[in-house]
């Protein structure tokens, strides 16, 4: 399950957001529940599926000593735990801990970000694509090469 492009949406006044139709299929049979995850990484509201996230619990838990940084960025992840249904049309309820936490307000970005989703406030998704980006010596040190 790969999620890819991005849709601007409106929170509700419940704070509840429709994914994109694509999300939502994919999340309705690759999961059976129909339940997804919902926490915070990387200062955004990401959506995992319930597998992923026992799958991650498991790799954390291999690090025995874990730096300082990597037990605040497990301090978040775990705090921002949610489990949230997919409704039928794709409507998702996101905690307001979780909308507080990641500064999401009425407009937001749900943009695919390969095996997880991420939900931004849509002037942080804008401010995203204004910058310039040259990532070309780190695909280059890991043998990547775009066919583009």
């Amino acid at each position: 399950m790969k999620f890819r492009g991005h849709a601007h949406r409106s929170l509700d006044d419940k704070g509840r957001l429709i994914l994109p139709p694509d999300f939502r299929d994919m999340i309705r049979s690759g999961v059976p529940e129909s339940v997804i995850v919902l926490t915070i990484f990387d200062r955004h509201v990401i959506g995992i599926t319930p597998a992923q996230w026992a799958r991650m619990e498991d790799e954390l838990e291999k690090v025995k000593t874990p730096s300082r940084e990597l037990q605040n960025t497990i301090r978040i992840l775990y705090s921002g735990y949610t489990e949230t249904p997919v409704g039928a049309q794709g409507r998702i309820a996101i905690p307001a801990h979780l909308r507080k936490s990641g500064k999401l307000d009425k407009d937001v970005v749900v943009m695919g970000a390969g095996r997880r989703f991420e939900i931004w406030p849509a002037d942080s998704f804008e401010r995203l694509l204004d910058e310039d980006y040259d990532v070309s010596q780190e695909l280059a040190e890991n043998n990547v090469s775009l066919p583009f």
